[in-house]
């Protein structure tokens, strides 16, 4: 039976034995394996709300965190932790204070996500019955200030390598350097069990290859090696959007569709990006790809996504 506990902010269940879902739900998942000696929190997300007691609440074990990169919704609560690891190349990144601009952008996202859940909630109980737990926005934490929210910089104790290997006791995570979404982007593979934590190099929903720091070869090469290794894992557990665990065969579908946009054999059509950027988007059956749109001098980050959803 799946456990699942209560929190005002945090989506709390176990997915397996001693794997937990640590979800902000429609913003960022983190992960908690469990292991015998201690355990690792695979990202530890926006810091919205405190982190560390819920951990603490699921493990009596030493706790040490996996970064799956670097960007700011990922590592918003790892000032809670003393143990932080990250890919090397990421790690003087991890350093810098997130930009007033970027902040603002993503706030704007999160007040345009919940008055779109709203409406989004009376389509899908008339006509769809999609909206799961995993992927229903909830309100901001009632202590939560955005006005006075401002991630704060980390500092790794630990780089990370491709081929590292990290013994929990009775469990063994293996990291995968997989750069295209960033330079520093790895996947974490649960050794035995198949697990596979993708971080932002795969997802069920947009994935963003359009950001200054993503390569878009490196990218195609990385999912390129994730579909090669299918047969090793049994399931994905994403980062973004509502459908957080996956089949392994997404990982061919990815590879499939980014060797098909690196080849400039994709269909791209003009979109938006979650902080209201213009970008050029490849829509596939389960996934779609951002790349960047040229634009002009005054564009500016974070403009208000349009929105005209009615029941």
């Amino acid at each position: 039976m799946t456990r699942q506990r209560n929190h005002e902010w945090f989506l709390i269940r176990e997915v397996v034995d001693d794997v937990w879902l640590l979800g902000e739900p429609g913003h960022v998942n983190s992960w908690l394996v469990i292991g015998s000696e201690r355990s690792a929190l695979v990202d530890t997300g926006l810091g919205f709300a405190p982190l560390r007691p819920v951990v603490e609440s699921l493990t009596r074990t030493p706790v040490f965190v996996i970064n799956t990169h670097h960007h700011l919704d990922h590592v918003g609560g790892n000032h809670e932790f003393d143990d932080v690891s990250i890919h090397r190349a990421g790690a003087a990144l991890l350093e810098e204070t997130p930009s007033t601009e970027l902040v603002s952008a993503y706030l704007n996202y999160t007040r345009g996500l919940l008055a779109a859940a709203r409406r989004y909630r009376a389509i899908d109980r008339a006509f769809f019955h999609l909206l799961t737990a995993d992927a229903d926005p909830r309100n901001l934490p009632a202590a939560f200030d955005a006005n006075a929210w401002e991630p704060r910089p980390s500092r790794a104790t630990t780089l990370l390598r491709d081929g590292t290997r990290l013994d929990l006791g009775g469990r063994c995570l293996t990291v995968l350097h997989t750069p295209g979404h960033s330079e520093d982007s790895i996947c974490v593979l649960l050794e035995d069990e198949g697990l596979l934590f993708t971080g932002d190099t795969v997802n069920t929903g947009p994935i963003y290859a359009q950001f200054p720091d993503s390569d878009l070869s490196a990218f195609a090469q990385s999912t390129q090696r994730l579909s090669a290794m299918r047969q090793d894992v049994s399931r994905l557990l994403v980062s973004h959007f509502g459908r957080v665990v996956a089949e392994p065969r997404l990982l061919a579908a990815v590879a499939d569709g980014f060797a098909s946009v690196a080849a400039g054999e994709a269909s791209l059509e003009a979109s938006t990006d979650c902080l209201g950027m213009p970008v050029l988007e490849a829509a596939f059956d389960d996934f779609s790809i951002l790349l960047p749109a040229e634009t002009d001098d005054n564009t500016r980050i974070g403009e208000p996504m349009e929105m005209d959803i009615h029941p």
